[in-house]
């Protein structure tokens, strides 16, 4: 059965949030191995700051508020 976590790929700091932030990825581990070798698929991305962004109305990719960005480009 394949196992999903939610994974900090990275932090940096947001000047729309106004501090450090944490953008992650939800992964999909297979039960078993993948043929390509990366051990798992990833499925979504989110920030930790993304619920503020979309009670300020702020136009953020990783908050799911700005449509022309790719939302699994990880920037």
């Amino acid at each position: 059965m394949a196992t999903f976590r939610w994974v900090t790929a990275r932090q940096k700091w947001c000047d729309l949030a106004n501090r450090e932030v944490e953008l992650m990825e939800r992964r999909v581990y297979p039960a078993d191995t993948l043929p390509d070798g990366t051990g798992y698929r990833v499925v979504a991305r989110k920030c930790s700051a993304g619920l503020v962004c979309n009670l300020a109305g702020l136009s953020c990719k990783w908050a799911f508020t700005n449509p022309c960005c790719d939302r699994l480009e990880l920037a």
